[in-house]
């Protein structure tokens, strides 16, 4: 509650804090924007306010949770500025009564762009503007008189400067323009259009840059230019463009071909102007007519452009942020290959490759060349002998999808036909992500991880063959950028990219789960809660005194106070302990607690185990009974208790792993209708990639699903929320039965032109 105080107290914005908070959610009410604002405030991650503070948020999503936080993060970060551009200008400014006007433009702002652009009217040093030249001949007060429905005399401004009307109508024009586009009506207006909330109509267009243009031919050469088909020379309202459009239009921006813009025609802009109707002084319509163009198209269009193209680039990078969360989660849940030996190779012109036992130990690591799609001697006598040391368990290649993988995937397929491998065990191939796998080797983490004795270009194959046993435990270790999974992410602001895909991240690993004893160190740092510090001592904790007894025992690690302990309980589970998993007998930690409860399993969180005991003893059900089902909760049960219920059930549902295959195919050996099986291994916005078994993932575009009718509605919204919709609700339409990453489907090839396939679903 003292954070709570501190915050009020330093408060200078006209909005609460909450407010912000409930603008961007629009189904929060006011009181709930208020409490979850409380938890924020209070240090809550967003995993443990997702599952264990339903009450406050009525069931958000964590995508939604997390919006929140960003918003509630925003509006602290920007109260700050203002404080800052407060005492900073106020000193600079004659006068109480203007020195309160700008304050009170100031506490009224709802975003630091608009906090930016006062700022630089009173910068020190700031370019000497038409309308400031104005000011210091002392034209401010008749401007205002203007405005005020006055009359002012020319004449009685002429001097040995200003030698004629003309001139003192300019500056005074200037000075009328700049007062007109600074009322607090105007900028309301501007901020609703560059929020798309208004009808004033925007173009957003794009066309080749000048360098571009001049080396078109080279481009078109190099099919640099194929992939901005859709995009060279066209135009889209900037209410109706796409999220992953704006993407691709920054990504081509990034690589220099593109160029794009928003565009706002005057007669628009000035449509439904404050000042379009404004009465002034009959002798001084011409005057204000005149001022009022001016205004519109040097000031205000420009404003609007500017603020539009940051607010679709904004909106872009959220929807991006999301898909990549959405997608992560289904990477993160893939189910591992257990009970089989893998060879892991990392392909290219040299082949990296790694021999691991069933639990992801390394037995060997080696390399050798590949001659289009044949291993060497060398590599084809190391992978007969690696397939006789697996003990009669099954084997499984796992390859990278990096640069050469189809040449790699052919050379074991021939393998494999020719039975070159011990034959009593069956032997197959599937295809692994490989992103980050090659920044994460040379990283002080694989250091850590693997000493100096192993070869640094080996640990890619490891970790590549990891994935394949682990995935979630293996991918934690990879920065998000890297992990390829979303739609133009490495376009996102780095910054905000790496701290908003991390976060992604946390709450995606945390809502999953994770046994405490057996998370590695990288995993638990992911963890609500945990940071690298608790969550090596975890590690160390374990070393010393063996494994966990029960989630209670968390609070004898040093560093975890009950704060720590609240937020990360109910993201850890301890199986039953066994008698004879603590091998040699092991001194415990002093008041270190023995007692394990079966809830330790379970999402139930810790403060609910009584509610929890008192529900089973009520519907007469053991735990292990309610676990992982799908039964409903019985009719009789409080909200309370519906929601423990519920959380009794809870059991990540996991994806299949990769298709395994034992032969190839060329996309010269496709057939056009034909149906082939595939597995997804991206989704976006545009479409889903299949990968089929051939050199390139094929596409089914996104308009072979159709659209969910009910989500182009205006959504329901509480009583109290505010009741316009975001651009990424107006713009994003929601598709049904899209195959998430890691689905195996069947698909029929529509057309093939050069190495693109254009698919579509079989069914």
């Amino acid at each position: 509650m003292k954070r709570q105080r501190v915050i009020e107290k330093d408060w200078i914005l006209t909005n609460s804090l909450a407010s912000f908070v409930a603008k961007a959610v629009k189904e929060l009410s006011g009181y709930q924007a208020v409490r979850l604002t409380s938890l924020f405030q209070d240090g809550c991650e967003n995993a443990y306010i997702t599952r264990y503070r339903e009450d406050v948020h009525g069931g958000l999503q964590p995508e939604k949770i997390r919006k929140a936080k960003d918003a509630y993060l925003d509006a602290l970060q920007l109260n700050a500025k203002v404080t800052s551009a407060v005492t900073t200008i106020s000193p600079k400014i004659a006068g109480a009564v203007a020195k309160q006007t700008v304050k009170d433009r100031l506490i009224q702002c709802e975003d630091i762009d608009e906090v930016t652009d006062i700022c630089k009217e009173f910068a020190v040093g700031s370019r000497k503007t038409k309308a400031n030249i104005a000011r210091d001949l002392g034209f401010e007060s008749p401007a205002t008189s203007i405005l005020h429905g006055g009359f002012v005399d020319f004449n009685t401004f002429l001097s040995n400067e200003l030698k004629s009307v003309k001139d003192v109508e300019e500056h005074m024009k200037v000075l009328v323009a700049d007062l007109i586009n600074k009322d607090t009506e105007v900028r309301k207006l501007a901020l609703k259009i560059v929020k798309l909330n208004s009808r004033v109509p925007l173009q957003v267009s794009a066309k080749l840059t000048k360098d571009a243009e001049k080396n078109r031919e080279k481009l078109i050469a190099k099919k640099l230019l194929t992939k901005y088909d859709d995009y060279i020379g066209k135009t889209w309202s900037a209410g109706r463009i796409k999220s992953h459009q704006v993407s691709a239009l920054n990504r081509g921006t990034e690589e220099n071909i593109i160029m794009w813009k928003v565009e706002c025609k005057p007669y628009d802009a000035k449509n439904d102007h404050p000042f379009s109707k404004k009465k002034v002084d009959s002798r001084m319509q011409s005057f204000f007519a005149a001022a009022l163009q001016y205004s519109i198209t040097a000031y205000f269009i420009p404003m609007l452009e500017r603020g539009a193209k940051r607010f679709l680039n904004r909106m872009s990078e959220d929807r991006n942020i999301l898909v990549f969360g959405e997608n992560v989660e289904e990477l993160f849940t893939q189910e591992g290959v257990h009970s089989k030996y893998i060879i892991a190779l990392d392909p290219g012109h040299i082949v990296k490759t790694a021999f691991l036992d069933p639990s992801g130990n390394v037995i060997a690591t080696n390399q050798f060349l590949i001659r289009d799609s044949t291993f060497d001697n060398h590599g084809t006598a190391l992978l007969k002998s690696w397939s006789s040391q697996t003990k009669g368990k099954d084997l499984v290649f796992a390859i990278g999808n990096g640069s050469n993988t189809h040449n790699t995937q052919k050379a074991v397929s021939k393998m494999i036909a020719n039975n070159d491998f011990f034959e009593e065990i069956d032997v197959c191939f599937c295809v692994v992500p490989e992103h980050g796998a090659s920044k994460y080797s040379c990283s002080p983490a694989a250091l850590k991880e693997f000493g100096e004795d192993v070869e640094i270009k080996h640990i890619s194959a490891i970790s590549i063959g990891r994935r394949l046993i682990d995935p979630m435990s293996e991918y934690v270790k990879i920065e998000p950028q890297h992990l390829g999974k979303g739609q133009y992410q490495l376009s996102v602001d780095d910054k905000l990219l790496k701290e908003k895909l991390v976060a992604v991240v946390r709450d995606r690993v945390s809502l999953i789960g994770a046994d405490l004893n057996l998370a590695s160190e990288h995993l638990l740092r992911y963890i609500c809660g945990l940071n690298q510090t608790t969550a090596s001592g975890i590690v160390k904790y374990r070393e010393k005194y063996g494994r966990f007894k029960s989630r209670e025992e968390l609070k004898n690690v040093h560093g975890i106070g009950e704060v720590t302990y609240q937020q990360c309980a109910g993201f850890l589970t301890v199986s039953r302990p066994d008698d004879a998993d603590d091998g040699p007998a092991v001194k415990r930690f002093k008041g270190s607690p023995e007692s394990w409860s079966p809830f330790d399993v379970t999402t139930v969180h810790p403060e609910d185990y009584g509610v929890a005991r008192e529900l089973l003893e009520k519907i007469g059900h053991s735990v292990e009974e309610i676990v992982g089902g799908t039964s409903a909760a019985p009719s009789n049960l409080t909200v309370q208790e519906k929601r423990i219920y519920d959380l009794l059930k809870s059991k990540p549902e996991l994806k299949p792993p990769p298709l395994m295959m034992k032969k190839t195919k060329e996309i010269k050996d496709l057939v056009e209708n034909q149906v082939y099986k595939g597995v997804v291994t991206n989704r976006t916005d545009f479409g889903v990639f299949v990968d089929i078994g051939v050199e390139k993932d094929g596409l089914i575009h996104i308009s072979c699903y159709p659209i969910e009718r009910d989500s182009t509605k205006t959504p329901q919204t509480n009583k109290n929320s505010y009741g316009k919709r975001e651009y990424e609700d107006k713009n994003h339409e929601t598709r049904k039965g899209v195959p998430s990453v890691g689905t195996v489907l069947d698909v029929r090839v529509n057309e093939i032109r050069g190495d693109r396939i254009s698919l579509e679903p079989a069914s």
